[in-house]
Protein backbone atom coordinates (compact mmCIF):
# COMPACT_ATOMS: atom_id res chain seq x y z
CA UNK A 1 0.00 0.00 0.00
CA UNK A 2 2.54 2.29 0.69
CA UNK A 3 4.24 1.48 -2.23
CA UNK A 4 1.12 1.97 -4.53
CA UNK A 5 0.58 5.16 -2.52
CA UNK A 6 3.84 6.60 -3.12
CA UNK A 7 3.50 5.56 -7.09
CA UNK A 8 0.19 7.41 -7.37
CA UNK A 9 2.11 10.68 -5.60
CA UNK A 10 4.60 10.51 -7.82
CA UNK A 11 2.05 10.08 -10.66
CA UNK A 12 0.31 13.08 -9.51
CA UNK A 13 3.21 15.49 -9.27
CA UNK A 14 4.39 14.34 -12.95
CA UNK A 15 0.85 15.14 -14.05
CA UNK A 16 1.02 18.05 -12.61
CA UNK A 17 4.31 19.28 -13.70
CA UNK A 18 2.90 18.27 -17.29
CA UNK A 19 -0.07 20.50 -16.45
CA UNK A 20 1.82 23.12 -15.39
CA UNK A 21 4.27 23.24 -18.65
CA UNK A 22 1.18 22.68 -20.80
CA UNK A 23 -0.76 25.98 -18.79
CA UNK A 24 2.89 27.86 -19.78
CA UNK A 25 3.17 26.88 -23.34
CA UNK A 26 -0.20 28.16 -24.37
CA UNK A 27 -0.05 31.21 -21.70
CA UNK A 28 3.14 32.06 -24.31
CA UNK A 29 0.66 32.87 -26.92
CA UNK A 30 -1.72 35.48 -25.91
CA UNK A 31 -4.93 36.85 -28.01
CA UNK A 32 -6.30 40.01 -28.87
CA UNK A 33 -10.40 41.31 -29.74
CA UNK A 34 -10.85 43.17 -32.21
CA UNK A 35 -14.24 44.49 -33.60
CA UNK A 36 -15.79 46.79 -36.79
CA UNK A 37 -18.39 46.83 -39.18
CA UNK A 38 -18.68 45.36 -42.85
CA UNK A 39 -20.24 48.36 -44.77
CA UNK A 40 -21.86 48.54 -48.71
CA UNK A 41 -24.86 49.93 -45.98
CA UNK A 42 -24.65 47.68 -43.20
CA UNK A 43 -24.34 43.73 -44.61
CA UNK A 44 -25.90 41.36 -41.98
CA UNK A 45 -24.82 37.49 -42.26
CA UNK A 46 -21.80 38.15 -43.76
CA UNK A 47 -18.48 35.83 -43.36
CA UNK A 48 -15.69 37.91 -41.62
CA UNK A 49 -11.89 36.33 -41.68
CA UNK A 50 -8.73 37.58 -40.89
CA UNK A 51 -6.05 36.55 -43.67
CA UNK A 52 -2.73 37.16 -44.89
CA UNK A 53 -2.10 38.96 -48.30
CA UNK A 54 -1.63 35.57 -49.84
CA UNK A 55 -5.35 35.11 -48.55
CA UNK A 56 -4.16 32.42 -45.96
CA UNK A 57 -6.51 32.14 -43.42
CA UNK A 58 -5.12 33.12 -39.90
CA UNK A 59 -8.70 34.11 -37.81
CA UNK A 60 -12.59 33.47 -38.27
CA UNK A 61 -14.77 33.28 -39.82
CA UNK A 62 -17.14 34.98 -38.09
CA UNK A 63 -20.71 36.23 -38.93
CA UNK A 64 -21.93 40.05 -38.72
CA UNK A 65 -25.04 40.89 -37.30
CA UNK A 66 -27.70 42.67 -38.58
CA UNK A 67 -25.74 45.85 -38.28
CA UNK A 68 -22.98 44.74 -39.94
CA UNK A 69 -21.27 44.52 -37.16
CA UNK A 70 -18.92 41.60 -36.09
CA UNK A 71 -16.14 40.71 -33.57
CA UNK A 72 -13.20 38.65 -33.91
CA UNK A 73 -10.33 37.61 -31.86
CA UNK A 74 -6.68 36.56 -32.88
CA UNK A 75 -3.48 35.56 -31.57
CA UNK A 76 -0.79 38.73 -31.12
CA UNK A 77 2.06 36.71 -32.56
CA UNK A 78 0.40 37.31 -35.85
CA UNK A 79 0.60 41.02 -35.70
CA UNK A 80 3.68 41.79 -36.75
CA UNK A 81 2.78 41.34 -40.37
CA UNK A 82 0.42 43.15 -42.88
CA UNK A 83 -3.41 41.93 -42.41
CA UNK A 84 -6.27 41.62 -44.51
CA UNK A 85 -10.00 41.85 -42.80
CA UNK A 86 -12.32 40.21 -45.70
CA UNK A 87 -16.17 39.56 -46.11
CA UNK A 88 -17.82 37.57 -48.47
CA UNK A 89 -21.66 37.36 -48.12
CA UNK A 90 -24.66 38.40 -46.41
CA UNK A 91 -27.28 40.95 -47.52
CA UNK A 92 -27.97 44.92 -47.20
CA UNK A 93 -30.47 47.47 -47.91
CA UNK A 94 -28.79 49.66 -51.09
CA UNK A 95 -28.90 53.11 -49.98
CA UNK A 96 -29.56 54.39 -53.07
CA UNK A 97 -32.83 52.02 -54.39
CA UNK A 98 -34.12 50.92 -51.18
CA UNK A 99 -34.04 47.96 -52.42
CA UNK A 100 -33.79 45.09 -49.74
CA UNK A 101 -31.74 41.53 -49.51
CA UNK A 102 -29.24 42.87 -51.80
CA UNK A 103 -26.79 40.00 -51.86
CA UNK A 104 -23.03 41.11 -50.68
CA UNK A 105 -19.78 40.58 -52.68
CA UNK A 106 -16.39 40.63 -51.28
CA UNK A 107 -15.02 43.91 -48.98
CA UNK A 108 -11.79 44.12 -47.66
CA UNK A 109 -9.97 46.67 -45.54
CA UNK A 110 -5.58 46.65 -45.55
CA UNK A 111 -4.05 46.80 -42.35
CA UNK A 112 -0.29 47.30 -42.38
CA UNK A 113 1.93 45.22 -39.93
CA UNK A 114 1.63 46.27 -36.25
CA UNK A 115 -1.24 48.25 -36.65
CA UNK A 116 -3.80 46.17 -34.52
CA UNK A 117 -3.67 46.30 -30.55
CA UNK A 118 -7.02 44.87 -28.55
CA UNK A 119 -9.83 46.64 -29.06
CA UNK A 120 -8.66 48.27 -32.39
CA UNK A 121 -11.79 48.83 -34.74
CA UNK A 122 -11.77 48.39 -38.63
CA UNK A 123 -14.36 48.36 -40.83
CA UNK A 124 -14.58 47.31 -44.43
CA UNK A 125 -16.07 49.81 -46.87
CA UNK A 126 -16.31 50.45 -50.82
CA UNK A 127 -13.55 52.60 -50.64
CA UNK A 128 -11.36 50.48 -48.23
CA UNK A 129 -11.90 47.66 -50.77
CA UNK A 130 -10.53 49.91 -53.73
CA UNK A 131 -7.48 50.70 -51.66
CA UNK A 132 -6.79 47.19 -50.53
CA UNK A 133 -7.15 45.76 -54.36
CA UNK A 134 -4.81 48.31 -55.20
CA UNK A 135 -2.24 47.07 -53.03
CA UNK A 136 -2.78 43.51 -53.58
CA UNK A 137 -4.15 43.34 -57.07
CA UNK A 138 -1.56 45.86 -58.47
CA UNK A 139 1.35 46.39 -56.26
CA UNK A 140 1.15 49.65 -54.56
CA UNK A 141 2.82 50.48 -51.30
CA UNK A 142 -0.68 51.21 -48.89
CA UNK A 143 0.89 54.71 -48.85
CA UNK A 144 0.47 54.96 -52.91
CA UNK A 145 -2.67 53.43 -52.80
CA UNK A 146 -3.91 55.82 -50.08
CA UNK A 147 -2.88 58.91 -51.94
CA UNK A 148 -4.18 57.28 -55.64
CA UNK A 149 -7.75 56.75 -54.15
CA UNK A 150 -7.49 60.60 -52.11
CA UNK A 151 -6.79 62.06 -56.03
CA UNK A 152 -9.23 60.11 -57.51
CA UNK A 153 -12.37 60.22 -54.81
CA UNK A 154 -11.12 63.22 -52.36
CA UNK A 155 -11.25 61.54 -49.83
CA UNK A 156 -9.11 58.89 -47.69
CA UNK A 157 -11.44 56.40 -45.70
CA UNK A 158 -11.15 56.03 -41.85
CA UNK A 159 -11.54 52.82 -41.25
CA UNK A 160 -11.27 52.96 -37.68
CA UNK A 161 -14.40 53.62 -37.06
CA UNK A 162 -17.95 52.34 -37.18
CA UNK A 163 -20.13 54.16 -40.47
CA UNK A 164 -23.29 54.72 -39.44
CA UNK A 165 -26.32 53.41 -41.40
CA UNK A 166 -27.15 56.61 -43.48
CA UNK A 167 -30.53 55.61 -43.89
CA UNK A 168 -31.25 55.20 -40.56
CA UNK A 169 -28.66 56.74 -38.50
CA UNK A 170 -28.36 56.03 -34.54
CA UNK A 171 -29.54 59.20 -32.53
CA UNK A 172 -25.72 59.11 -31.00
CA UNK A 173 -24.20 58.79 -34.16
CA UNK A 174 -21.14 61.32 -34.48
CA UNK A 175 -20.63 63.65 -37.62
CA UNK A 176 -17.18 61.34 -38.85
CA UNK A 177 -19.47 58.59 -38.51
CA UNK A 178 -22.14 59.40 -40.69
CA UNK A 179 -19.67 60.95 -43.20
CA UNK A 180 -18.28 57.78 -43.39
CA UNK A 181 -21.52 56.21 -44.06
CA UNK A 182 -22.42 58.54 -46.21
CA UNK A 183 -19.25 57.90 -48.15
CA UNK A 184 -20.42 54.25 -48.48
CA UNK A 185 -23.46 54.91 -50.03
CA UNK A 186 -22.14 57.32 -52.34
CA UNK A 187 -21.12 54.15 -54.55
CA UNK A 188 -24.35 53.11 -54.24
CA UNK A 189 -25.46 56.07 -56.33
CA UNK A 190 -22.72 55.89 -58.83
CA UNK A 191 -24.30 52.50 -59.03
CA UNK A 192 -27.17 53.49 -59.80
CA UNK A 193 -26.56 56.33 -62.26
CA UNK A 194 -24.25 54.11 -64.24
CA UNK A 195 -27.44 52.17 -65.00
CA UNK A 196 -26.21 48.57 -62.91
CA UNK A 197 -27.83 46.76 -60.40
CA UNK A 198 -27.24 47.46 -56.91
CA UNK A 199 -25.10 43.62 -56.76
CA UNK A 200 -23.12 45.00 -59.34
CA UNK A 201 -21.50 47.92 -57.08
CA UNK A 202 -18.42 45.40 -56.33
CA UNK A 203 -17.45 44.36 -59.68
CA UNK A 204 -17.65 48.34 -60.35
CA UNK A 205 -15.17 48.54 -56.56
CA UNK A 206 -13.27 46.37 -59.05
CA UNK A 207 -13.47 48.25 -62.05
CA UNK A 208 -12.78 51.39 -59.94
CA UNK A 209 -9.42 49.90 -58.35
CA UNK A 210 -8.45 48.48 -62.22
CA UNK A 211 -8.70 52.72 -63.31
CA UNK A 212 -6.32 53.86 -60.32
CA UNK A 213 -3.90 51.35 -61.17
CA UNK A 214 -1.57 54.00 -63.43
CA UNK A 215 -2.88 56.74 -60.98
CA UNK A 216 -5.33 58.38 -63.13
CA UNK A 217 -9.00 58.15 -62.75
CA UNK A 218 -10.15 58.13 -66.58
CA UNK A 219 -11.82 54.79 -67.64
CA UNK A 220 -8.62 53.38 -68.66
CA UNK A 221 -5.86 51.56 -67.22
CA UNK A 222 -2.94 53.37 -69.64
CA UNK A 223 -4.35 52.42 -73.00
CA UNK A 224 -6.92 49.65 -72.00
CA UNK A 225 -10.32 50.61 -71.71
CA UNK A 226 -11.87 49.00 -68.62
CA UNK A 227 -14.82 46.81 -68.13
CA UNK A 228 -17.50 46.29 -64.98
CA UNK A 229 -17.87 42.57 -64.57
CA UNK A 230 -20.16 40.90 -66.58
CA UNK A 231 -22.02 43.90 -67.01
CA UNK A 232 -21.49 44.88 -70.48
CA UNK A 233 -20.66 48.19 -69.44
CA UNK A 234 -17.48 49.87 -69.59
CA UNK A 235 -15.47 52.35 -67.32
CA UNK A 236 -16.54 55.80 -69.05
CA UNK A 237 -13.52 58.70 -69.37
CA UNK A 238 -15.53 60.73 -67.07
CA UNK A 239 -15.83 58.33 -64.15
CA UNK A 240 -14.25 60.84 -61.76
CA UNK A 241 -17.12 63.24 -62.97
CA UNK A 242 -19.58 60.94 -62.29
CA UNK A 243 -18.52 60.20 -58.83
CA UNK A 244 -18.79 63.86 -58.18
CA UNK A 245 -22.61 63.99 -59.21
CA UNK A 246 -23.23 60.53 -57.39
CA UNK A 247 -21.57 62.39 -54.11
CA UNK A 248 -23.75 65.62 -54.71
CA UNK A 249 -27.21 64.05 -55.51
CA UNK A 250 -27.27 60.92 -52.82
CA UNK A 251 -27.33 64.11 -50.72
CA UNK A 252 -30.71 64.57 -51.92
CA UNK A 253 -31.67 61.24 -52.27
CA UNK A 254 -34.85 60.20 -50.40
CA UNK A 255 -32.95 57.42 -48.34
CA UNK A 256 -30.18 59.83 -47.28
CA UNK A 257 -31.25 60.29 -43.49
CA UNK A 258 -27.78 61.49 -42.53
CA UNK A 259 -28.80 65.30 -42.11
CA UNK A 260 -25.57 66.14 -42.84
CA UNK A 261 -25.31 70.24 -45.22
CA UNK A 262 -23.35 71.11 -48.04
CA UNK A 263 -20.38 71.59 -46.44
CA UNK A 264 -20.03 68.16 -44.00
CA UNK A 265 -19.83 66.31 -47.21
CA UNK A 266 -16.38 67.96 -47.38
CA UNK A 267 -14.57 68.03 -51.07
CA UNK A 268 -16.46 67.14 -54.02
CA UNK A 269 -13.68 65.74 -56.55
CA UNK A 270 -13.00 67.97 -59.63
CA UNK A 271 -13.00 66.46 -62.92
CA UNK A 272 -11.97 67.94 -65.74
CA UNK A 273 -13.68 65.73 -68.19
CA UNK A 274 -17.96 65.66 -68.10
CA UNK A 275 -19.89 63.96 -70.42
CA UNK A 276 -23.54 65.09 -72.12
CA UNK A 277 -25.40 62.44 -74.30
CA UNK A 278 -23.93 64.12 -77.38
CA UNK A 279 -20.81 66.22 -76.51
CA UNK A 280 -17.02 65.42 -74.46
CA UNK A 281 -16.37 68.51 -72.45
CA UNK A 282 -13.32 69.38 -71.11
CA UNK A 283 -12.51 72.16 -68.57
CA UNK A 284 -9.22 73.52 -69.10
CA UNK A 285 -8.01 76.20 -66.56
CA UNK A 286 -5.95 79.23 -66.94
CA UNK A 287 -4.01 79.05 -63.94
CA UNK A 288 -2.86 76.10 -61.76
CA UNK A 289 -5.02 77.50 -58.56
CA UNK A 290 -8.70 78.78 -58.80
CA UNK A 291 -8.91 81.07 -56.27
CA UNK A 292 -12.02 83.74 -55.48
CA UNK A 293 -12.51 86.96 -57.57
CA UNK A 294 -11.87 86.15 -61.10
CA UNK A 295 -11.42 82.80 -62.99
CA UNK A 296 -11.04 82.36 -66.62
CA UNK A 297 -11.14 79.05 -68.22
CA UNK A 298 -11.69 77.44 -71.62
CA UNK A 299 -13.92 74.95 -72.52
CA UNK A 300 -13.80 72.00 -74.84
CA UNK A 301 -16.51 71.03 -76.89
CA UNK A 302 -16.19 67.67 -79.07
CA UNK A 303 -18.26 65.42 -80.41
CA UNK A 304 -18.68 62.63 -78.17
CA UNK A 305 -19.01 59.77 -81.02
CA UNK A 306 -16.83 61.21 -83.50
CA UNK A 307 -14.45 63.60 -81.18
CA UNK A 308 -14.49 65.81 -83.54
CA UNK A 309 -14.32 69.85 -82.00
CA UNK A 310 -18.01 71.32 -82.07
CA UNK A 311 -18.07 75.03 -83.15
CA UNK A 312 -21.10 77.47 -83.83
CA UNK A 313 -22.23 76.40 -79.99
CA UNK A 314 -23.81 78.88 -77.53
CA UNK A 315 -23.39 77.09 -74.04
CA UNK A 316 -25.02 78.66 -70.96
CA UNK A 317 -22.53 78.46 -67.39
CA UNK A 318 -24.57 78.39 -64.31
CA UNK A 319 -22.46 78.66 -61.19
CA UNK A 320 -24.14 77.91 -57.81
CA UNK A 321 -22.24 77.75 -54.45
CA UNK A 322 -23.73 75.39 -52.06
CA UNK A 323 -23.37 76.08 -48.70
CA UNK A 324 -24.77 74.96 -45.24
CA UNK A 325 -27.78 76.69 -45.14
CA UNK A 326 -28.38 78.88 -48.49
CA UNK A 327 -26.74 78.78 -51.82
CA UNK A 328 -26.05 81.42 -53.69
CA UNK A 329 -25.06 82.44 -57.52
CA UNK A 330 -22.16 84.26 -59.04
CA UNK A 331 -21.54 87.22 -61.06
CA UNK A 332 -20.33 86.51 -65.31
CA UNK A 333 -19.06 88.76 -67.39
CA UNK A 334 -20.77 90.49 -70.52
CA UNK A 335 -20.97 88.12 -72.24
CA UNK A 336 -20.19 85.16 -70.00
CA UNK A 337 -18.73 82.79 -72.79
CA UNK A 338 -16.91 83.91 -75.88
CA UNK A 339 -15.94 81.34 -78.85
CA UNK A 340 -12.77 81.17 -79.84
CA UNK A 341 -12.77 78.46 -82.30
CA UNK A 342 -11.65 75.21 -83.16
CA UNK A 343 -14.27 73.73 -80.82
CA UNK A 344 -12.78 76.10 -77.75
CA UNK A 345 -14.83 78.52 -75.50
CA UNK A 346 -13.84 81.10 -73.17
CA UNK A 347 -15.88 81.39 -69.67
CA UNK A 348 -15.16 84.27 -67.19
CA UNK A 349 -17.09 84.14 -63.82
CA UNK A 350 -16.16 86.12 -60.43
CA UNK A 351 -16.23 84.25 -57.59
CA UNK A 352 -17.59 86.05 -54.63
CA UNK A 353 -16.36 83.65 -51.70
CA UNK A 354 -14.02 80.31 -51.62
CA UNK A 355 -15.18 76.98 -51.17
CA UNK A 356 -12.32 75.73 -49.05
CA UNK A 357 -10.51 77.72 -46.26
CA UNK A 358 -6.82 78.09 -45.79
CA UNK A 359 -6.99 75.20 -43.40
CA UNK A 360 -8.60 72.96 -45.42
CA UNK A 361 -12.01 73.39 -43.86
CA UNK A 362 -15.23 73.03 -46.71
CA UNK A 363 -17.21 75.85 -46.94
CA UNK A 364 -19.55 74.02 -49.41
CA UNK A 365 -18.52 73.94 -52.97
CA UNK A 366 -19.26 75.29 -56.15
CA UNK A 367 -21.05 74.08 -58.50
CA UNK A 368 -20.87 74.83 -62.07
CA UNK A 369 -23.65 74.00 -64.63
CA UNK A 370 -23.02 74.09 -68.42
CA UNK A 371 -25.42 73.09 -70.66
CA UNK A 372 -25.15 73.00 -74.15
CA UNK A 373 -27.53 73.04 -76.96
CA UNK A 374 -29.91 71.81 -74.09
CA UNK A 375 -27.80 69.48 -72.12
CA UNK A 376 -25.77 69.77 -69.34
CA UNK A 377 -23.43 68.57 -67.20
CA UNK A 378 -22.11 69.58 -64.11
CA UNK A 379 -17.98 70.43 -62.74
CA UNK A 380 -16.96 71.21 -59.10
CA UNK A 381 -13.86 72.97 -58.85
CA UNK A 382 -12.04 73.58 -55.57
CA UNK A 383 -12.27 77.75 -55.11
CA UNK A 384 -9.84 78.81 -52.87
CA UNK A 385 -8.90 81.53 -50.80
CA UNK A 386 -7.10 84.86 -52.49
CA UNK A 387 -3.91 85.45 -50.84
CA UNK A 388 -1.87 89.07 -51.10
CA UNK A 389 -3.36 92.14 -53.09
CA UNK A 390 -7.18 92.49 -52.97
CA UNK A 391 -9.05 90.61 -55.81
CA UNK A 392 -13.09 91.77 -54.92
CA UNK A 393 -14.41 94.33 -52.15
CA UNK A 394 -18.44 95.07 -51.85
CA UNK A 395 -20.21 98.36 -51.35
CA UNK A 396 -23.84 99.25 -50.47
CA UNK A 397 -26.55 101.26 -51.13
CA UNK A 398 -28.10 104.34 -49.23
CA UNK A 399 -31.34 104.49 -50.64
CA UNK A 400 -30.85 101.63 -53.01
CA UNK A 401 -33.17 98.67 -51.62
CA UNK A 402 -34.01 95.26 -53.15
CA UNK A 403 -36.40 92.74 -50.83
CA UNK A 404 -35.07 89.70 -49.33
CA UNK A 405 -36.62 86.39 -48.86
CA UNK A 406 -38.70 87.63 -45.87
CA UNK A 407 -39.86 90.56 -47.85
CA UNK A 408 -37.85 93.21 -45.63
CA UNK A 409 -35.50 96.39 -47.67
CA UNK A 410 -31.72 95.49 -47.28
CA UNK A 411 -29.43 97.09 -49.06
CA UNK A 412 -28.22 96.39 -52.40
CA UNK A 413 -24.57 94.79 -52.73
CA UNK A 414 -22.62 96.08 -55.29
CA UNK A 415 -19.46 94.04 -55.88
CA UNK A 416 -16.37 95.31 -57.43
CA UNK A 417 -13.80 92.69 -58.76
CA UNK A 418 -9.84 93.34 -59.65
CA UNK A 419 -10.16 92.32 -63.17
CA UNK A 420 -6.92 93.20 -64.50
CA UNK A 421 -3.84 94.94 -64.24
CA UNK A 422 -1.66 95.71 -67.35
CA UNK A 423 1.19 97.80 -68.79
CA UNK A 424 4.43 99.22 -66.90
CA UNK A 425 4.06 102.55 -65.95
CA UNK A 426 1.50 103.87 -65.90
CA UNK A 427 -0.53 100.92 -65.48
CA UNK A 428 -3.95 100.25 -66.37
CA UNK A 429 -5.96 99.05 -63.70
CA UNK A 430 -9.56 97.09 -64.82
CA UNK A 431 -12.21 96.69 -62.87
CA UNK A 432 -15.54 94.59 -62.63
CA UNK A 433 -18.45 95.62 -60.98
CA UNK A 434 -21.70 93.70 -61.05
CA UNK A 435 -25.11 94.51 -58.46
CA UNK A 436 -27.31 91.75 -56.72
CA UNK A 437 -30.36 91.71 -57.57
CA UNK A 438 -31.12 88.16 -55.38
CA UNK A 439 -29.57 85.69 -54.61
CA UNK A 440 -29.20 84.03 -57.63
CA UNK A 441 -28.59 86.96 -60.47
CA UNK A 442 -25.54 89.52 -59.84
CA UNK A 443 -25.69 91.30 -63.15
CA UNK A 444 -22.63 93.23 -64.32
CA UNK A 445 -23.58 96.56 -63.60
CA UNK A 446 -24.33 98.45 -66.92
CA UNK A 447 -25.77 102.12 -67.68
CA UNK A 448 -29.05 101.90 -69.33
CA UNK A 449 -29.81 98.76 -67.87
CA UNK A 450 -32.44 97.81 -65.53
CA UNK A 451 -31.36 95.95 -62.36
CA UNK A 452 -34.54 94.02 -60.31
CA UNK A 453 -34.92 94.47 -56.63
CA UNK A 454 -34.94 90.82 -55.01
CA UNK A 455 -38.22 89.45 -54.04
CA UNK A 456 -40.61 92.17 -54.89
CA UNK A 457 -38.99 95.51 -55.10
CA UNK A 458 -38.93 98.13 -57.44
CA UNK A 459 -36.44 97.41 -60.23
CA UNK A 460 -34.08 100.56 -60.91
CA UNK A 461 -32.83 101.72 -63.85
CA UNK A 462 -29.33 102.39 -64.20
CA UNK A 463 -29.15 106.02 -65.78
CA UNK A 464 -25.74 106.73 -64.77
CA UNK A 465 -22.44 105.27 -63.17
CA UNK A 466 -19.35 106.98 -62.06
CA UNK A 467 -16.74 105.40 -61.11
CA UNK A 468 -12.82 107.16 -59.20
CA UNK A 469 -9.93 105.78 -58.06
CA UNK A 470 -7.45 107.34 -56.35
CA UNK A 471 -3.98 106.43 -54.96
CA UNK A 472 -2.69 106.52 -51.36
CA UNK A 473 -5.32 109.45 -50.69
CA UNK A 474 -4.21 111.59 -53.90
CA UNK A 475 -6.60 113.05 -56.38
CA UNK A 476 -9.35 111.06 -57.86
CA UNK A 477 -8.97 109.93 -61.65
CA UNK A 478 -12.39 109.40 -63.15
CA UNK A 479 -12.22 105.75 -64.63
CA UNK A 480 -13.67 104.72 -68.47
CA UNK A 481 -16.69 102.52 -68.96
CA UNK A 482 -16.07 99.55 -71.94
CA UNK A 483 -19.68 99.08 -71.79
CA UNK A 484 -19.31 95.00 -71.08
CA UNK A 485 -19.45 95.72 -66.78
CA UNK A 486 -15.83 96.73 -66.74
CA UNK A 487 -14.59 100.09 -66.17
CA UNK A 488 -10.56 100.99 -66.64
CA UNK A 489 -8.24 103.58 -65.63
CA UNK A 490 -5.07 104.96 -65.71
CA UNK A 491 -2.66 105.02 -62.74
CA UNK A 492 1.01 105.80 -61.69
CA UNK A 493 1.15 103.02 -59.11
CA UNK A 494 4.55 101.85 -57.86
CA UNK A 495 6.52 98.83 -59.00
CA UNK A 496 7.13 96.07 -56.14
CA UNK A 497 5.29 98.25 -54.04
CA UNK A 498 1.81 97.70 -52.33
CA UNK A 499 -0.39 100.53 -53.52
CA UNK A 500 -3.28 101.57 -51.43
CA UNK A 501 -5.90 102.34 -53.62
CA UNK A 502 -9.54 104.26 -52.74
CA UNK A 503 -12.36 104.00 -55.02
CA UNK A 504 -15.35 105.95 -55.44
CA UNK A 505 -18.65 104.07 -56.86
CA UNK A 506 -21.90 106.20 -58.01
CA UNK A 507 -25.05 105.29 -59.01
CA UNK A 508 -27.40 107.71 -60.39
CA UNK A 509 -25.63 109.86 -58.09
CA UNK A 510 -25.94 107.72 -55.16
CA UNK A 511 -22.60 106.95 -53.59
CA UNK A 512 -22.30 103.31 -52.65
CA UNK A 513 -20.32 102.75 -49.15
CA UNK A 514 -18.93 100.22 -46.81
CA UNK A 515 -22.17 100.28 -44.18
CA UNK A 516 -25.04 101.46 -46.78
CA UNK A 517 -25.08 104.84 -44.77
CA UNK A 518 -23.81 108.04 -45.87
CA UNK A 519 -21.03 107.95 -43.24
CA UNK A 520 -19.72 104.96 -44.96
CA UNK A 521 -16.26 104.70 -46.03
CA UNK A 522 -15.37 103.97 -50.02
CA UNK A 523 -14.15 100.73 -51.11
CA UNK A 524 -10.52 100.11 -50.83
CA UNK A 525 -8.02 97.85 -53.03
CA UNK A 526 -4.25 96.88 -52.18
CA UNK A 527 -2.69 96.37 -55.80
CA UNK A 528 1.41 95.68 -56.18
CA UNK A 529 2.46 96.08 -59.47
CA UNK A 530 5.87 93.64 -60.37
CA UNK A 531 8.22 95.32 -62.91
CA UNK A 532 8.78 92.40 -64.02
Amino acid sequence: MKINSFASLALAASCSLSLLSACSSSNSESSISISGAIVAAPVNGAEVSLTDPNGNLLAGPVSTDANGQYHLSLSDEILNQDLIIRSSGGTYTDEATGDQNITADTLLSYLPASSLTDGSVVSATPASTIIAELVMKHGKTLTQAETAFANGFGFTPAINMIPADVSAPAANATEEEKLAGFRAASFSELTLEMGLNPDQQFALLTALADDLADDVMDGKNAAAVISIGNSGLNLEADIQNRFSMALVNFHSNAHNLSGLNNNQIGIVPFSKVAFTDSYRIEYIPASMMTTDGKSVFQIHITDRNTNADVSGLTPVLMPMMHMSTMSHSAPLASPAITEDGNGLYTATVYYLMPSVMMDGTPMGYWDLKIIVAGEETHFYPTVKMAMGDTVRTRLKGQSDFIKDMMGNDVSRDYFIFRDSLSGTGPYTLTLFIAAKEDMMNFPALIPGDTLTSGMGGTPLVVNSVEVNVSIDGGSPVAATNNGDGTWSVSLDLTSNTANQLELELLVNGERKTSDGTAAGLNAFFTITPDSM
